[in-house]
């Protein structure tokens, strides 16, 4: 399934400090996946000792991804 970032997602990351390896181990192997507002999904990855969250939207067969942070 192909993983494409927005160009708000790529803009967020940069000013985050997030890589984008990060939020493709997110993206494909996360550690728990929660259904939020209409078809986004929260996708959230252990990274050291940060929680990275992923918001992403499955259209068709690829992964659009929204944004990603790190949770406090």
């Amino acid at each position: 399934m192909p993983i494409v970032f927005s160009e708000h997602a790529v803009i967020q990351i940069k000013q985050r400090a997030i890589s984008k390896i990060s939020v493709i181990k997110a993206v494909k192997d996360p550690d728990s996946i929660t259904k939020s507002f209409r078809t986004r999904r929260l996708r959230d990855k252990l990274i050291g000792s940060k929680i990275l969250r992923v918001i992403t939207v499955t259209e068709g067969s690829k992964i659009s991804i929204v944004t990603a942070y790190y949770l406090k």
